[in-house]
């Protein structure tokens, strides 16, 4: 009878452990999303968006070069970004989409 409490006790540990260690993985997808120059090298500057469409914090700022990408996390799960299409030259930034960043999805700017 010890045995077969032993083996029970076993197995929902692996299962709790098992449900507790997959949680982390599934957070860190949330709000997360790659930023991808397509068509030319592009400066950029994103910003996090709240839940009523408001412009919040500076949550990432750099170069991108064409056909790179670089990960960003957005704390609301949507962002808005400013960028300069043209890097190598001083000119005032131009005004991008809102986006949604979720998931990991790959998002092409400009």
């Amino acid at each position: 009878m010890r045995k077969i409490y032993r083996i029970v006790f076993i197995i929902l540990f692996t299962v709790m452990l098992t449900g507790f260690l997959s949680i982390p993985q599934a957070d860190a997808e949330e709000g997360s999303c790659y930023l991808k120059a397509s068509n030319t090298d592009v400066f950029i500057i994103v910003f996090d968006m709240d839940r009523d469409g408001n412009q919040g914090h500076q949550i990432w700022q750099g170069r991108i070069n064409q056909g790179e990408s670089v990960k960003i996390t957005a704390p609301h799960a949507r962002f808005r970004y400013d960028y300069n299409a043209q890097p190598d030259e001083d000119q005032p930034l131009s005004g991008g989409q809102d986006r949604s960043c979720n998931s990991g999805e790959t998002v092409l700017v400009p």
